[in-house]
């Protein structure tokens, strides 16, 4: 038997004082691709600003709205669209901030309100025939029968008040000019239900702000003191209904719309000549306060 003999592997390891030192590994190219694109990278992170966080960030919750103490409640009892069967749409009152105000509006709600004649040519917007009607019936006392739902802005008021033509030649009493607390959370005319006059008197009409306003503070530009809201549940429901109700907005716009109490506004309209002094946005269905009863808190409804 022939024996192979096996190869013998040397490894020279140099002398102990001149050892073999093998030459450093040279980097390969993916190598040094690779070091460049980490640096890269590190540098990026580095000046790179951070994205804010898509969390939600935490909000204030709204100030609860807070209401006065309710001394009475009003009961209007409207027809639309010449329905033979009313709805009610009732108003609580706040009688102890603004006494006098409350009180103009408790007396045009129950009907005795006392409001004198105009003199022909010496007051704006009154004439003649006017007058005459107005002596005829100068022993009835002004109320909100027979009045109706004149002006109608969407998502921005609903104007009540537009006493019977036989009132129109009486002019509004004035009274004393009160205010309400501004404190977080008290009730403004541009709160949803809230219910308001003419600051001071002067006019017969109201104004209801809309339940859900798209504008917070859409009225508080007018000279308004609020007097009583509408009550949550079934009845702002119906002012709700009632806000739907198209009407006539193609004379002026929004911000044209004159505040209550305007001397100039008139109770007839000529739509085919637009006027900044006429009754826009008038509804298209007739809403009317065929009733109204006042009930102080306390008594039997």
């Amino acid at each position: 038997m022939t024996l192979i003999p096996t190869p013998i592997i040397s490894l020279s390891l140099g002398t102990p004082n001149n050892p073999t030192i093998p030459p450093p590994i040279q980097p390969t190219t993916t190598r040094r691709r690779a070091l460049v694109v980490t640096v890269s990278t590190i540098a990026t992170a580095l000046t790179t600003t951070p994205t804010p966080s898509t969390a939600a960030t935490p909000t204030t919750p709204p100030v609860p709205l807070t209401l006065p103490r309710a001394t009475a409640l009003v009961t209007l009892h409207l027809s639309i669209n010449r329905s033979a069967t009313s709805r009610p749409l009732r108003i609580e009152l706040y009688g102890d901030e603004t006494p006098a105000s409350v009180a103009f509006f408790a007396s045009l709600a129950s009907g005795t309100l006392r409001a004198p004649c105009a003199i022909p040519d010496t007051t704006d917007g009154i004439d003649a025939t006017s007058t005459e009607t107005c002596l005829e019936y100068k022993d009835k006392d002004v109320g909100y029968s027979n009045s109706q739902v004149w002006r109608l802005v969407p998502d921005r008021r609903i104007d009540f008040g537009r006493v019977d033509s036989i009132f129109a030649g009486r002019i509004p009493p004035t009274i004393p000019v009160e205010r309400r607390t501004t404190s977080s959370g008290a009730i403004t005319p541009s709160t949803g239900g809230a219910v308001s006059i003419r600051r001071g008197g002067g006019a017969f009409e109201f104004t209801i702000a809309p339940p859900n306003a798209i504008k917070p503070n859409n009225l508080a530009k007018e000279d308004l003191v609020v007097v009583g809201k509408v009550l949550d549940g079934e009845d702002m429901a119906f002012l709700e209904e009632m806000y739907g109700i198209p009407t006539r907005k193609d004379i002026v716009g929004f911000g044209d719309v004159p505040p209550l109490g305007d001397g100039n506004l008139k109770r007839a309209c000529e739509f085919t000549t637009p006027s900044k002094t006429c009754a826009q946005f008038k509804p298209l269905k007739r809403i009317v306060v065929v009733g109204a009863e006042v009930v102080a808190l306390g008594e039997e409804l």
